[in-house]
């Protein structure tokens, strides 16, 4: 890096910032956290160690001591920008699939007067 011209090209910028650690705001905002959490890699490991032993603490208490276990909160991971996006595109796909199944509904009128047409066409047909 050319410290006296004060540039830097953009390659030397990328390993700058890729050589950042996880837990700081520039790696934080580049990998989508919308919630500013800065969690590490050793942070998502503990706490999906934690909820496996919540839910092992569950179904164990549910198991031999047959009641409700008290109540343990789980720790979500924070929001990322992906998340948001997974959560558009299935609320989207849920959308279509809904809208789809109703054009086939049997309920639909102008389904219905379809359905009256040929029955009475049927019946018609029975009676000649």
């Amino acid at each position: 890096m050319s410290w006296g011209e004060g540039s830097m090209n953009w390659a030397e910028l990328r390993d700058l910032v890729e050589a950042l650690p996880e837990d700081s705001a520039t790696r934080a905002a580049s990998g989508g956290d919308v919630d500013g959490r800065r969690w590490t890699q050793d942070t998502y490991i503990h706490a999906a160690q934690y909820n496996a032993l919540i839910l092992m603490i569950r179904v164990l208490w549910a198991a031999h001591l047959k009641g409700e276990p008290p109540d343990m909160s789980s720790i979500d991971p924070p929001q990322l920008e992906a998340d948001e996006r997974q959560a558009e595109q299935e609320a989207a796909a849920a959308r279509y699939n809904e809208a789809l199944l109703d054009q086939y509904s049997p309920g639909r009128t102008d389904d219905q007067d379809a359905v009256d047409y040929w029955a009475s066409q049927i019946r018609e047909l029975e009676t000649q």
